[in-house]
């Protein structure tokens, strides 16, 4: 079936449509929290850029606590310098393979070198989808290929989207299959990205000398009715793209991907709604109440520093000298007593400063602020389960961050190997792994994944207090209780929830040559300990030996 550019645009405002309530809370969030997003009723793009955009923010809480909210995001499910995400065999059978696991561990290595790639952009990138993310509930980013001037491939690079430009719509599970991306380009830019394939507008502008004309198009992404994994075009891609050009009211630039390019995904979501919501919109009425105090709080304290003055009717003749050092002559009457008196005094304004940090406090705990708080109150003697009972606490309060392992990370991480693919780094596929179909697995090693655990690492520690008193009374039970937990796979747990390098960790060879040789240093240990014992009872032996020889 032909795809019709009118049937597609009046599906776009079909989708505005749905989407305006949405719009107009994201652009309230925008202008109190996060200001260079504030770009909605303009559909994602400012047509004027420099505009002033904190004019409706008088207390700057909740946008400070923003960045502190996208840095416990970030340390916790995405800590730079470290290995997060890896790509393991979906059969854990070829584990047990050593040129399985190595290769497996190489393509990570790949992966997080990409990423950390200068060009790449992807820690600021990653960094505006986390603000979007919390501010508004919902984020995009895309990863791409990156050429250099000779069309050479290079390397990936990000980009993270504006989610006024993004509308989206849900497949049968609930998860976003299709977008349409709005976004404007002047003639200069679309004859850049398209040349000759320009459409008829671009084309139009260019004859024209007005290069800096800006056209609307869309770009749609959307699953392929009629795929047809045999084949190698387009139609042999799972995700259909094509660009509209709204003035034209025409279809150029169809295409496909493998794999969904554009990586949506939402804080939290209701079942009956297909965008997200996140932390700061659940705490608007306090970043409301904030600014409206701090308005009235400015005013009471320019109250009380310069207060409105009294005077009586015969001073209209006099001027007052309302400054420091300034003297206003007929201040006072003949008896001392002050003809000028302000109208307010002996102001107040405790109550409402109390009223104020109580919505502050709000929003910085909406935004886990009270996490970077360094507990002054611990003392020396808190205990290792106490520790870690408070790292549980955070993973179970941070648990809504989970949902980004499968809205975000993990597509995300299907499109980065679908672009190694595509720039070679995939052809060194050991043979087990090509006939088990090259399907893979991502695990996850952050500190959030260590927090959700650590309540693991604190049952052991409160069962090994429990019963700690038992084995003072009964020494011998400290076998049974270490039969039950080996300090083996115990120390190994340990570490993993406390982050202890794997680097650190000695191998299977390693670890059964210290074996060997704590056995041979105990066999040693053993023949020392024995050595005067048999050279007593040797000379014992001689002694008698000699004796029985003079007897006979």
């Amino acid at each position: 079936m032909m795809e019709d550019a009118t049937d597609i645009i009046r599906d776009q405002g079909r989708m505005e449509t749905d989407r305006s309530n949405f719009e107009r809370q994201w652009q309230d969030v925008a202008e109190h929290v996060l200001p260079r997003q504030a770009d909605f009723p303009m559909g994602g793009f400012s047509l004027t850029q420099g505009m002033k955009r904190t004019d409706r923010i008088y207390d700057e809480t909740a946008m400070l606590s923003l960045d502190h909210g996208c840095a416990v995001f970030e340390s916790y499910t995405m800590p730079r310098g470290a290995r997060w995400q890896s790509l393991a065999p979906l059969d854990d059978k070829l584990l047990d393979n050593r040129r399985v696991r190595a290769w497996f561990e190489l393509k990570t290595s790949q992966l997080f070198a990409l990423r950390a790639a200068p060009m790449s952009g992807f820690a600021e990138q990653t960094h505006e989808s986390v603000a979007s993310l919390l501010a508004f509930g919902n984020q995009a980013i895309t990863p791409e290929l990156f050429r250099d001037n000779r069309g050479r491939i290079t390397g990936m690079y990000y980009r993270s989207e504006h989610i006024g430009q993004l509308y989206v719509r849900e497949n049968a599970y609930g998860r976003v299959d299709t977008t349409h991306r709005k976004f404007c380009l002047t003639a200069r830019q679309a004859e850049q990205k398209w040349g000759a394939d320009a459409p008829e507008c671009v084309q139009r502008s260019i004859r024209d000398r007005k290069p800096d004309d800006r056209h609307e198009y869309l770009h749609v992404l959307r699953p392929r009715h009629d795929f047809d994994p045999n084949r190698a075009d387009a139609k042999g891609k799972r995700v259909a793209s094509l660009y509209v050009s709204i003035g034209d009211k025409v279809i150029f630039d169809q295409g496909g991907y493998r794999t969904m390019p554009t990586i949506y995904s939402r804080y939290e979501k209701s079942p009956t709604e297909t965008y997200g919501r996140g932390p700061v919109m659940n705490v608007m009425p306090a970043i409301r109440a904030t600014q409206e105090m701090m308005k009235d709080l400015v005013t009471a304290v320019e109250l009380l520093a310069k207060p409105p003055l009294l005077a009586t009717d015969d001073m209209l003749d006099q001027v007052i000298r309302y400054f420091a050092g300034g003297i206003t002559y007929g201040g006072l009457d003949f008896d001392k007593n002050p003809t000028i008196k302000a109208l307010i005094d002996g102001m107040d304004i405790g109550p409402a400063m109390s009223l104020l940090e109580q919505s502050r406090a709000v929003i910085k705990r909406a935004l886990w602020e009270d996490l970077f708080q360094v507990r002054m109150e611990q003392k020396t003697h808190v205990s290792a389960t106490d520790i870690l009972e408070r790292a549980s606490e955070k993973g179970v309060l941070l648990a809504p961050l989970g949902r980004q392992e499968t809205e975000w990370f993990d597509p995300m991480a299907d499109r980065e190997i679908d672009l190694m693919w595509e720039m070679g780094l995939l052809d060194d596929m050991p043979p087990e792994v090509r006939e088990a179909g090259g399907v893979y697995q991502m695990t996850y090693d952050n500190p959030l994944r260590r927090a959700q655990m650590a309540d693991q690492a604190a049952g052991f520690y409160r069962t090994l207090e429990g019963v700690t008193p038992l084995m003072q009374l009964k020494p011998e039970l400290a076998d049974v209780f270490l039969t039950r937990y080996p300090f083996d796979k115990v120390l190994a747990g340990l570490g993993r929830i406390n982050a202890v390098p794997a680097a650190w960790e000695s191998d299977d060879d390693e670890r059964g040559a210290s074996q060997e040789k704590i056995a041979a240093d105990e066999q040693a240990q053993k023949l020392l300990e024995a050595a005067p014992v048999v050279s007593k009872v040797a000379t014992d032996l001689a002694r008698l030996n000699g004796g029985a020889g003079v007897a006979a």
